[in-house]
């Protein structure tokens, strides 16, 4: 049985041009203001390639186009009543979009092995520094054009998106740095250049959500060594110092802001209409419709959406629609752990961060159209362990076998 599934020669030529599109739409990634934008069309025209490249369906992924179908008839069943408003029917098919964005790189990730998974986190980082390039000097320069509320935004619909679109690049260089991957006189700066994007986006759920994988991350490499584990986080602490400094020294109007975002609870978080009474008072009425309110009907309810995945999906897609996404949340960190242990490669566990990372910047923001969000789950979703060799098949190979041939008149007759 061959395991080298990801062998080039292996591939066809509609194969790599369908990467190469697919590589093309994570650049374009870092600029969304345009609807239709770049990387919709390039996503698709990915998809399009796709039917020209022969590949198998795996279970894992078979099992999210399931999840996947039942969130979209949830949102699709709660708002039937109210099709006829334009907003409905163009927010219903944002969503259907980035669906389908999240399973044509489900799709496409199914034939790749190691050698593709790298090239793809050696493009997202590239596409994460372009947008921190653009954020960070829209920001020290004042650029309306790439700032929201005074904020990097880039050249992507608002801050947390872009923030939250620069932590699996984080994650992707530490992945790099731990494995001993690349040149670490260019992971290095490239690092604190996209932290500095980060902090520039002044996004408190980005900036908690990439703190809390770090550390996680960082403790899975170095797990059975706590000085070691310790000394990473003295480390961190010491590169936070340092980024926090040079901020203040680089752009003047970094500290006015800096201490207008360094709170717990902003104005518009706190009182009856606030984020976290929105939380609160989503929870009877999420008992009281099981079906679901129904795409943007929280809108006339509350000033502002709930700003959070979990509690969005329960209360406007219903309890199917809110089932289905914790059970692919769960699903996620689950078959990432089985894909680990199945077959020791740090890049299941990439994979999970890569994911967990913007999943936990929507506790706090509405993230579902966040294309990032759903490029990594699908690529998680889409890893196939037939592509990577286990632990068993990987010490047969390295161990060549030895085969003595006895002369003709050596060998005893029957």
């Amino acid at each position: 049985m061959s395991f080298a599934v990801s062998d080039e020669r292996e591939h066809t030529t509609a194969y790599h041009i369908r990467n190469v599109v697919f590589f093309m739409a994570v650049i374009a990634m870092n600029y969304t203001l345009a609807r239709p934008s770049p990387v919709d069309l390039l996503f698709v025209t990915a998809a399009a390639l796709s039917v020209f490249v022969n590949q198998t369906i795996r279970i894992s992924y078979l099992c999210l186009t399931i999840l996947l179908f039942v969130w979209m008839t949830s949102y699709t069943v709660a708002s039937i009543p109210f099709l006829e408003e334009q907003v409905v029917r163009d927010e219903m098919f944002k969503k259907t979009f980035v669906v389908s964005l999240g399973l044509i790189a489900g799709y496409v990730a199914m034939s790749w092995g190691p050698r593709q998974y790298q090239q793809f986190l050696y493009v997202y980082i590239t596409s994460a520094a372009i947008a921190a390039t653009i954020g960070i000097i829209g920001f020290i320069l004042n650029i309306p054009l790439v700032l929201w509320d005074g904020r990097a935004a880039a050249f992507i619909d608002d801050p947390n998106m872009y923030g939250s679109f620069l932590l699996p690049a984080v994650i992707g260089c530490v992945y790099l740095l731990g494995n001993g991957i690349g040149k670490r006189w260019l992971l290095i700066p490239v690092t604190l250049w996209l932290l500095l994007g980060v902090l520039f986006s002044f996004s408190r759920a980005a900036t908690v959500g990439l703190s809390a994988c770090l550390l996680l991350y960082v403790g899975f490499l170095i797990r059975g060594n706590i000085l070691r584990l310790i000394a990473y986080v003295f480390g961190f602490i010491m590169i936070g110092a340092l980024i926090f400094g040079s901020a203040f020294i680089i752009a003047p109007n970094f500290s006015s802001k800096f201490f207008e975002r360094a709170t717990v609870a902003k104005s518009y978080d706190l009182g009856r209409e606030g984020r976290y009474a929105r939380y609160a008072r989503s929870i009877p009425m999420i008992l009281d419709n099981p079906v679901g309110i129904g795409i943007v009907q929280q809108e006339k309810i509350f000033t502002e959406p709930i700003h959070n995945s979990f509690l969005s999906s329960f209360l406007n897609y219903g309890w199917a629609g809110g089932i289905a996404w914790l059970t692919i949340f769960l699903g996620s960190i689950g078959l990432s752990i089985w894909n680990y242990l199945t077959t020791r490669s740090p890049i299941a566990i990439l994979l999970l961060f890569g994911f967990l990372s913007p999943v936990l910047c929507t506790l706090l923001h509405e993230g579902e159209h966040w294309r990032h969000l759903w490029l990594w789950m699908g690529l998680l979703w889409g890893f196939n362990t037939w592509n990577f060799p286990t632990p068993i098949v990987r010490r047969l190979t390295a161990t060549p076998l030895k085969v003595t041939y006895l002369p003709r008149e050596a060998v005893p007759a029957r």
